[in-house]
């Protein structure tokens, strides 16, 4: 039976979800944009809207380097302008008001105002504007290059919004998933995944076990096919929203389901709550909540048995032309396609896992580098695990790396372990780096020291 995880789930969509200050932010940014709408066109209040993943319901906070957005959209074209002339009249009146002339920057299907970053990303407000259309949609939007094209933005937030409180759950969960995943980024649209995401979800309360089989029956619809499916607008079904998903990106996108789908499955399958959190932090990222070294018990127990530098016959002269600091990063995915950084004393990563730790050095002559690894508690200990000894960097694969300043481990023995890297130069050690502290968490093996 799988472990309760719901509170961790909801924890994670809160920690995934925007809020103070961005969402004031959002709004006090649409409002002017709004307001300088309607005043320049001299437009009715309601030709200026809100669409996207803001309005929909959908929209979380950015990865590392990501940005998040507010799009609006502005029906304030004549029948007979061109998409071009409407994005660059759009663009002229922006540049024209003091405020937002510095923002513009100009983008295919819209004028983009870019504002200052803050401490979840960058930020910015795109705006589209939009003439009435004559056909099946009730609007038009321009894509610089290529004229007018068919588009129901309004009617999409309401069909967004009555798929239910699961749905919306399920899509913020899934977005964060593809931001955290970097060969999934690129690989499917927003707009596309939502629409799969109703095809395939079951109405399932539990967190995990509807993105679980949301999983399976992505990678059941999309495996067997050989190119991109049709994805139909459900509110506009003249448009294929898969038009322009590229066959490489489609297949990297099964590719990563069907990994996501083993993931999903060994969560559901375990046993042990603290094993079951590092699996869906592998899928969703750090915001997925973990219990922390310290209510686990974990600290740094006794490496008296570390070998010193003396021990080798060397000399411990400290030279403050040297220095040494290391830096670590976790090998996460099943192909090892993604490394997170790890930083010393960081949370809980589970046995079976690849650690990189990179040595930072700064000298003025040619240095050896050596590692040191003291593992610490009663896990080890029993298991004669504690090593100690000072040697040559490792690669991934546990053989001698040819390069002294990266070294690799596999995660094993419950407990906090240390690592550090030396500089020795003619049997002296002349830099040593701080002690760099690595939880371990092994199933079954709670922490003893």
């Amino acid at each position: 039976m799988a472990v309760d995880l719901s509170a961790n789930f909801e924890q994670f969509l809160q920690n995934i979800s925007l809020g103070d200050p961005q969402v004031p932010r959002m709004n006090s940014a649409a409002r002017t944009v709004s307001d300088f709408l309607l005043a320049s066109y001299d437009i009715a209040q309601g030709n200026v809207f809100l669409q996207g993943s803001y309005a929909n319901g959908t929209a979380i906070e950015p990865v590392r380097g990501g940005e998040y957005d507010v799009d609006l959209v502005a029906v304030c074209v004549g029948g007979n302008t061109t998409a071009d002339d409407a994005l660059s009249e759009l663009e002229k009146r922006f540049r024209s008001d003091g405020r937002f002339r510095a923002r513009v920057r100009r983008k295919q299907p819209c004028v983009r105002l870019e504002y200052a970053e803050d401490n979840v990303g960058g930020f910015h407000v795109d705006v589209v504007p939009v003439r009435y259309a004559n056909h099946d949609a009730p609007l038009e939007a321009p894509r610089r290059g290529e004229g007018w094209h068919e588009t129901a933005p309004a009617e999409y937030t309401r069909w967004c919004t009555s798929q239910g409180a699961y749905f919306l759950r399920t899509v913020k969960m899934l977005k964060r998933w593809r931001a955290e995943q970097q060969s999934v980024r690129t690989a499917v649209k927003s707009i596309v995944l939502q629409v799969l995401v109703a095809q395939c979800m079951p109405s399932v309360a539990d967190d995990a076990d509807r993105i679980t089989q949301t999983f399976r029956n992505l990678h059941a619809h999309l495996a067997g096919m050989t190119r991109p499916p049709v994805v139909l607008n459900p509110v506009l079904p003249t448009e294929n929203l898969a038009g322009r998903w590229t066959q490489e990106s489609f297949a990297s996108f099964v590719r990563e389901l069907d990994e996501a789908v083993q993931w999903a499955d060994q969560a559901m399958a375990a046993t042990d709550v603290i094993e079951a959190t590092d699996i869906w932090r592998e899928l969703l990222g750090d915001d997925f909540p973990a219990r922390t070294p310290t209510s686990l018990g974990f600290h740094v127990g006794d490496y008296s048995h570390a070998q010193t530098p003396s021990d080798r016959g060397w000399a411990e002269r400290s030279d403050a032309r040297y220095a040494v600091e290391i830096t670590a990063s976790t090998q996460r995915g099943k192909r090892g396609q993604t490394r997170r950084p790890y930083s010393s004393g960081g949370p809980v990563v589970f046995a079976g896992h690849k650690l990189r730790f990179k040595a930072e050095i700064s000298a003025p002559n040619h240095v050896d580098v050596w590692w040191q690894v003291a593992n610490t508690g009663a896990h080890a200990r029993n298991a004669s695990g504690l090593r100690g000894e000072i040697f040559r960097a490792r690669d991934s694969r546990r053989g001698t790396n040819s390069d002294q300043t990266e070294n690799w481990e596999n995660t094993a023995y419950t407990g906090s372990h240390l690592v550090r890297a030396l500089l020795v130069r003619n049997n002296e050690v002349v830099a040593t780096s701080a002690w760099f502290v690595v939880n371990i968490y092994a199933r079954g093996r709670p922490f003893r020291p």
